[in-house]
């Protein structure tokens, strides 16, 4: 079985269908790009994927486990310690940095390992130095986040996402609030986390990043999933019309 599998996803909100009958699987050490036109739904399935956005109708599975399944046409969720397990597998990174503005960089790292899985602060801080030291922050570790750049907080994010050793990170837009000058700072950060093969499934609007870093492209379009292939033929070969359409909008 892939590490995650989405089945059948449904969600609205009102009346209004944001994800119609979407599946959706993606393998251990895969990188993923989501793609298309604001109001897809490419960020509402990941945040279904996170929890952050209760499915309708469907089926969640993650490394084995069934987050969610489908009974007599109703989501019905897993028990809490189920959950809470599955969620500590996920680490997400928002378009927002959504940092603490009280806490400096290396608290910002250390809280959740020490309060949520109750680590002892010179592991998780020995930790946080070394996540530091790949995004190229480690001399900013004791400023709080006012004082950074808007690039240097989204690596201080991704770095707090990391500091609990998730086994796949999800990125929501990480670049769409960053001046064009910024962006490259956090592309080459998640760049180098592909190159390691960490599990990634990441909603962008950078084309050429999607193209580079990922194994599989997908497509959204109005709720559904139009096209998934390899970026080679995602980005010069598509088949659909729709997909044509988007990508010559954007290249």
């Amino acid at each position: 079985m892939s590490f995650i599998q989405m089945k059948n996803i449904e969600k609205s909100f009102g009346t209004h269908t944001v994800l119609k009958d979407v599946s959706f699987a993606l393998d251990k050490g895969e990188v993923v790009s989501l793609i298309g036109p604001s109001g897809s739904g490419k960020s509402t399935l990941l945040r279904c994927l996170s929890r952050l956005e209760i499915i309708d109708k469907g089926e969640i599975w993650v490394d084995d486990e069934i987050m969610v399944k489908s009974e007599q046409g109703q989501a019905v969720y897993a028990p809490k310690a189920t959950l809470q397990r599955i969620a500590g597998k996920m680490g997400m990174v928002f378009q927002q940095f959504n940092l603490f503005p009280h806490l400096t960089v290396m608290d910002n790292l250390t809280y959740a390992p020490c309060i949520v899985k109750g680590e002892p602060k010179d592991k998780a801080k020995d930790r946080a130095e070394k996540l530091l030291k790949k995004v190229g922050l480690i001399d900013k570790q004791n400023m709080y986040p006012s004082r950074l750049s808007g690039g240097q907080q989204q690596r201080v994010a991704i770095a707090r996402a990391l500091a609990m050793e998730p086994l796949i990170m999800l990125f929501d837009e990480p670049t769409s609030a960053l001046d064009p000058e910024l962006t490259g700072e956090v592309l080459r950060t998640i760049r180098s986390l592909a190159e390691e093969h960490m599990t990634m499934l990441i909603v962008t609007h950078e084309m050429a990043f999607a193209r580079e870093v990922s194994d599989s492209v997908v497509f959204m379009s109005d709720g559904v999933i139009v096209e998934q292939d390899n970026p080679e033929n995602i980005f010069t070969a598509p088949k659909h019309k729709r997909t044509q359409a988007f990508l010559q909008s954007m290249l």
